[in-house]
């Protein structure tokens, strides 16, 4: 695509708001497949549905049309760290009055994952899940290549540590 259809096709006249919407269509497989891993397959209908608003409002910010997929990742990814920060409170009081100390060393590895902090537990799934590079990883959260790499590394390490210490 050049550049001049680039700029006719952020207008989303008619015809490329057809555009739009076949590329979404297309993109609405994967992109519940990734909200269902972050919030849960209840709310990720939901969460897929205001990424096609969020994007059908602001497509005039794509620069390069060939980067929808990827962009609308960004928005899905951002749209579910949202959905964290307003239903942590719930999950964290829950875990409190619920959970013996039994329990807790008899967790499994999903337990742990949905225990993590929402920047880590997104980098974990998106390199492990979905076969993201690091370097994808961090273009799509904005952050480094090296923070990426150390996110990920500490992770695994603190899962590691966790899924021993319930061992025992």
């Amino acid at each position: 695509m050049d550049a001049a259809e680039a700029v006719s096709w952020r207008r989303a006249k008619p015809r490329e708001g057809l555009a739009f919407e076949e590329r979404f269509a297309a993109a609405r497989p994967r992109l519940l497949a990734l909200c269902t891993s972050f919030v849960g397959s209840h709310d990720a209908q939901d969460v897929v549905q205001d990424v096609y608003v969020m994007a059908r409002r602001r497509i005039g910010q794509l620069r390069d049309p060939a980067a929808l997929e990827g962009w609308l990742s960004r928005i899905a990814v951002n749209l579910c760290y949202a959905h964290h920060r307003r239903r942590r409170w719930v999950h964290v009081a829950e875990i409190a009055g619920h959970a013996t100390a039994e329990q807790s060393r008899d967790l499994g590895l999903r337990e742990l994952i949905e225990r993590l902090p929402a920047r880590e537990r997104t980098v974990l799934v998106l390199h492990y899940g979905y076969g993201y590079r690091l370097e994808e990883i961090a273009d799509m959260l904005s952050l480094s290549h090296t923070n990426v790499r150390s996110i990920i590394a500490r992770t695994r390490q603190r899962l590691f540590r966790q899924l021993q210490e319930g061992e025992r």
